[in-house]
């Protein structure tokens, strides 16, 4: 987990504290994240494997 943090950090510059409220919000709805990342296919277009990732975590 420490490091999609630390991923997100440095791809996306926001600071480590945001980060963590994102996965906090991103796990609280994680079957409508799921569901909007699998529609979109965003999920194929993050950078650093990060749509891997993102799936893994849930």
């Amino acid at each position: 987990m420490e490091d999609f943090v630390s991923k997100m950090v440095e791809k996306v510059g926001i600071d480590k504290a945001t980060a963590e409220k994102v996965i906090a919000f991103l796990t609280d709805h994680k079957e409508d994240a799921l569901k909007f990342l699998q529609s979109s296919g965003i999920a194929d277009k993050l950078p650093g494997g990060l749509g891997d990732k993102l799936g893994k975590l849930f």
